[in-house]
């Protein structure tokens, strides 16, 4: 009689526990498709910004220098 309560036991922990992986994958499969869905067509977003620069001397770069051609 034990075997069989142990392997009732068993069969509901992993029962349990595949039910709660399966619902974790439904969940995210939902979120994922509610954020598609909320952006219209042909709308671009930008996920990444680069920080700015806090270095002055990239803006000096390519100053533009008027000269003379002395021939």
């Amino acid at each position: 009689m034990k075997d069989v309560f142990y392997t009732i036991l068993v069969v509901w922990i992993l029962w349990r526990i595949i039910q709660s992986i399966s619902s974790m994958k439904t969940r995210q499969a939902s979120s994922s498709r509610s954020n598609y869905t909320q952006r219209k067509q042909g709308e671009t977003t930008v996920n990444y910004i680069p920080p700015k620069s806090k270095n002055k001397k990239d803006d000096d770069e390519g100053e533009y220098v008027d000269y003379e051609e002395i021939k």
